[in-house]
């Protein structure tokens, strides 16, 4: 449990540090963390996990999504960590697909997992998901419902009377 805390920590100074080396007007997101919790047809358990999410590639569209969730069942504690990889085709997010690689605790000893996963943001914030996991050639699907936080400020938010150009900033010419 202390892994898991440093490791949230430290995603989140990460997260903090590079967007304070980007330019304030950027065209890209802002990186982002955030909360899920979704659904698990396969074994019908419930289950909770934290993503971060860091842009990259021309506007923002590809974005690396290190995630990990703990699974409620009943007697262990099964666990998922992954490193997908999302593309979102459209200028303000909605669709999204992606895939990627993770580590599954389901199996006896643990085991490598390969993710396809697609996306629909709801909210400028809010996103529902569903994931394809093969494990031990078996596809698992869930379905998750998640909101994310963004360290910096967004391209399609309004100014705020704490911005420079605001109209409501003090002048110095008085």
């Amino acid at each position: 449990m202390r892994v898991w805390c440093v490791v949230l920590l430290a995603l989140c100074f990460i997260a903090v540090a590079a967007d304070a080396q980007r330019g304030r007007w950027s065209l890209k997101p802002s990186p982002q963390l955030g909360l899920r919790g979704g659904y698990d047809y396969d074994i019908d358990v419930w289950s909770a996990g934290g993503q971060a999410r860091w842009p990259f590639g021309r506007r923002g569209s590809y974005q690396l999504v290190p995630s990990g969730d703990v699974f409620f069942t009943a007697g262990a504690a099964d666990w998922q960590g992954n490193a997908d990889v999302i593309f979102s085709p459209g200028p303000r997010g909605g669709f999204y697909f992606g895939f990627g690689l993770g580590y599954s605790s389901r199996a006896v000893d643990g085991a490598r997992v390969f993710n396809r996963l697609v996306g629909l943001n709801l909210a400028r914030r809010l996103y529902m998901e569903g994931r394809w996991t093969n494990i031990a050639g078996k596809n698992i699907f869930r379905l998750a419902v998640g909101y994310n936080l963004s360290f910096g400020k967004k391209r399609d938010e309004a100014e705020s009377i704490f911005d420079a150009r605001s109209p409501l900033a003090p002048t110095g010419g008085n």
